[in-house]
């Protein structure tokens, strides 16, 4: 510790950052503690000289700068992001430091906001402007109207605000005329942005569609033509870090500029300049993402170190860009890529420091599986909490991956290069990269018909992110002859951890899927249910809404999903899901369900993905010894064309609350239920057709009387739901009313307790 003080301080600096930022109570004791080890070793050191004392004050300093950093960022954004809305005139002035063709985006620098009368200096602003005239470097002074960015309506929906702010990008703006252009272009920087779309090109037009989105990403950072159904193969096996600016693409260009001009006699000087040149000029060609800043920035400190004829530490060197990078923007710390970046960094240093201790005994298999296991260790909590699942199989399918990578990345540029000088010789030396392409589709493939290829995790509880890296820690520390014995022992207790189920309590929550139903119920004993999942005015919402907050939630499975009718606002998620592969064990309809295409076609995809599917009557039940859905209607066949009157009315008891589910049902299936006389007061009432003028008839809330009413639609739709009618009826039944369109996911854990919105304004 002693020997590396400039690690010791900068991550001070970042534990200081990573405190004010995360504000959990743990990590200040962590850094208090960090203090006072610091602080120990340093006096027992030094003899309490002076120089104990400047070296604690040092810690101290520099973990205060990193807290005060991130408060005066945050108050720094305070004053102008309080005062902004949706669709606000404003005028905008900022620098243009980096465009993408295919989205009409300029994204501004040193930007300057005026809203009415009043000027703030801001972040950075993304621009929309569908004009391809302006170049890097020129001034852009804008009218247009503000764009905030979205929050999540769910938990475990993809934040945009909080991806943004990650970026330094704190709202959009849609342009609307630009009255003045200052400053000159960035002749360099413009040439590379040409370059860099030149190169694109050459792919498109020499390649698959599918293969040019991957080979732009891995040699030019640009994923905007990626295919998705791609991406998210590789994702799932684990290999995303392949087409991920990274270090190994990093080290793959400038060391063999190094080395290259290393042994043809240059010095120490010119060639480290030349290949710190190289790199910054390839930075700025793919636009300095969070991954390639810190690969870039620890080879310039390794150019540095040879040249000053230094020994290079890369636990410095790593501590010292996490802190830079921290400093420049706080909020980063939140960003996934700067985690795994990172972390994968770290598990590379844990793997050869613990295991490999830099010997050349162990062949390259093994070394190769070694760090890939470290490297997955390490990275897997922030995997849990970003993206709610892990793939266990990615460190086998990296020991085929990663020696391909150098031969990719380099064809791939040469091969771009080459296609606009000589095209068809360009095409042969890009068909080698299409054949190692399809070669890791075929590993994926292969890879992800094995069980558990891609586990659900959802995120991990404090504690156990503690438990796991203190056991890392533990293996660091194992004495050297058992290592071998403590890493099985411990890498078997860690994926025990992820591989053991979430413990689930009782909850309930209706998901905002705008126009649409979603409901969730966790039972308690394991059993999870699920109540339709469609929207007609979100797209994909089954993709992007439901399937993410059931990961979130740790859910592999789904026991029951219950289909009320089938409206595509009822279903269109559903079968998304279903095709995805993701696991339903039983899926439930009503006997009397209208068959018209909507159902042949979720029938034929549940069949196809061997979901087996229950047919309920009136009277009918699914219950366990604490809990029960019984089927209440319909109990006979309402003919193709009322799919609403023929929904599934669902009665859900339970030790906890109880809840009626009634579709899309109207008055008139309301006044049946009525005269039957089955209906019972209820706790929870999920209100029936979006809270429409012709359900919720005063007869019938007088026989359920719910103590909570949900409705669920979106906050503009053309049907005018939830009818003011409606609204006064509940009323005057004396229940409380929650809409997912202002409070987006409603969750509730005890009937007894006020219903908590999941949409949080800032």
């Amino acid at each position: 510790m002693i020997s590396r003080k400039l690690c010791v301080l900068s991550l001070a600096f970042l534990a200081g950052t990573a405190a004010a930022e995360y504000e959990l109570r743990l990590l200040w004791c962590f850094l208090f503690f960090f203090g006072f080890v610091w602080m120990y070793v340093v006096c027992r050191q030094y003899k309490k000289s002076v120089k104990a004392i400047f070296w604690s004050a040092a810690f101290v300093v520099l973990a205060s700068l990193g807290s005060v950093n991130s408060y005066l960022e945050r108050s720094f954004c305070r004053t102008y992001l309080s005062k902004l809305y949706d669709g606000q005139e404003c005028q905008v002035q900022g620098e243009i430091y980096q465009k993408t063709k295919e989205d009409c985006y300029y994204y501004l620098k040193n930007c300057m906001v005026q809203l009415g009368k009043n000027k703030y200096s801001c972040n950075q602003i993304l621009l929309y402007l569908n004009a391809e005239e302006y170049s890097i470097g020129e001034i852009l002074c804008v009218n247009g109207n503000i764009q905030t960015f979205s929050l999540p309506v769910n938990e475990g929906n993809y934040n945009e605000r909080a991806y943004y702010k990650s970026l330094n990008i704190d709202f959009r703006v849609n342009a609307r005329k630009v009255h003045a252009v200052y400053g000159r272009k960035n002749v360099f920087r413009e040439k590379l942005y040409q370059v860099r779309e030149r190169l694109k090109k050459n792919f498109q037009e020499a390649m698959p569609k599918r293969d040019a989105g991957i080979l732009a990403a891995v040699t030019l950072g640009d994923k905007s033509i990626m295919d998705l159904d791609r991406k998210k193969m590789y994702q799932e096996a684990g290999i995303s870090h392949f087409y991920s600016i990274s270090g190994l693409h990093i080290s793959i260009l400038g060391m063999t500029l190094y080395r290259f001009l290393k042994k043809r006699g240059a010095g120490f000087f010119c060639t480290g300049l030349a290949a710190a040149v190289f790199m910054l000029a390839y930075g700025e060609l793919i636009g300095f993402g969070v991954s390639a800043s810190r690969a870039i920035g620890m080879f310039l400190l390794l150019v540095y170190a040879k040249y000053r004829g230094r020994s290079y530490d890369r636990p410095t060197s790593l501590a010292l860009m996490a802190a830079f990078l921290a400093k420049e923007n706080p909020y980063l710390l939140h960003h996934a890529g700067y985690l795994l970046s990172f972390g994968a960094v770290l598990g590379v240093i844990f793997a050869e420091t613990t295991f490999l201790d830099g010997a050349k005994k162990e062949g390259q298999k093994k070394g190769t599986f070694l760090v890939s296991l470290c490297i997955l260790l390490v990275t897997v909590p922030v995997l849990c909490q970003y993206f709610y699942s892990v793939s266990l199989y990615s460190v086998f399918i990296n020991l085929f991956v990663l020696p391909c990578m150098g031969i990719l990345l380099g064809l791939g540029m040469f091969g771009g290069v080459l296609c606009s000088l000589f095209p068809f010789a360009g095409k042969l030396v890009l068909f080698i990269c299409h054949l190692i392409l399809l070669w890791f589709d075929g590993l994926c493939g292969l890879f992800l018909k094995m069980p558990y290829a891609s586990l659900i995790t959802g995120t991990l509880p404090v504690w156990m992110l503690v438990l796991w890296y203190g056991i890392l820690f533990a293996v660091k520390k194992v004495k050297k002859s058992r290592k071998k014995l403590a890493a099985s022992v411990c890498v078997l207790l860690l994926f025990i951890m992820v591989l053991i189920p979430r413990q689930h309590s009782f909850e309930l929550d209706v998901l905002d899927v705008g126009q649409g139903d979603g409901i969730y119920i966790s039972v308690g004993d394991g059993t999870h249910i699920f109540l339709d999942g469609g929207s007609v005015d979100v797209a994909k919402a089954g993709t992007y809404r439901i399937l993410p907050f059931l990961k979130y939630k740790g859910v592999r499975a789904v026991d029951y999903w219950f289909v009320s009718h089938c409206d595509a606002d009822h279903i269109n998620g559903l079968c998304e899901i279903i095709e995805s592969g993701y696991p339903i064990k039983n899926l439930v309809i009503s006997k009397y369900v209208t068959k018209d295409k909507a159902w042949e076609a979720l029938r034929e995809s549940a069949e196809k993905q061997e979901i087996p599917i229950l047919k309920m009557d009136k009277g009918d039940a699914v219950k366990s010894h604490t809990w029960s859905i019984k089927c209440l209607a319909p109990g006979s066949y309402k003919g193709e064309k009322d799919r609403n009157g023929s929904s599934l009315v669902l009665y859900f008891e339970h030790e906890k609350m109880t809840g009626f589910f009634g579709g899309d049902i109207g008055k008139e299936q309301e006044m049946e239920l009525v005269w039957e006389g089955n209906l019972k007061e209820v706790d929870l009432y999920k209100a029936s057709h979006h809270g429409s003028a012709f359900s919720c008839s005063r007869a019938f809330l007088d026989c359920i009387r719910p103590k909570v009413t949900v409705i669920s639609c979106s906050m503009k739709n053309r049907y005018g739901h939830p009818a003011k009618e409606t609204i006064e009826r509940l009323f005057a039944a004396g229940s409380r009313i929650y809409e997912t369109r202002s409070m987006g996911q409603i969750k509730i854990r005890d009937i007894r307790l006020e219903a908590e919105g999941f949409r949080v304004l800032e």
